[in-house]
């Protein structure tokens, strides 16, 4: 496997290896080189990953459903995530267990 280079790397999100999200073309590609490509569990870990080290713009540019961050809160702690349901809830969720969210509808 090569290098880790977040700015120019690929995601393999929720299983679909058809496609993976690339970082440097900020899109999906369906051609990749499989040395440089990580599995991702969804959209929202994978904005959380790349606002890490500062490279929120070359995440999924899109609004989440409360839905969406919900699930993706659930997988991650589902205890600390319990029944919050609204966007309020889930906001405060991601501050406790440190996880960077991106924009919810």
């Amino acid at each position: 496997m090569e290098e880790y280079t977040p700015r120019d790397w690929f995601w393999i999100v929720g299983g679909d290896a058809a496609r993976a999200w690339s970082s440097a073309a900020r899109d999906y590609v369906t051609q990749y080189p499989s040395d440089r490509a990580s599995r991702i569990a969804n959209e929202v870990e994978l904005f959380d990953v790349l606002s890490r080290i500062n490279l929120t713009a070359r995440a999924p540019s899109r609004s989440f459903t409360v839905e969406e961050i919900r699930e993706a809160l659930l997988r991650i702690d589902a205890e600390a995530t319990g029944d919050a349901s609204t966007a309020e809830d889930l906001v405060a969720v991601a501050d406790e267990i440190g996880l960077m969210l991106p924009p919810i509808t």
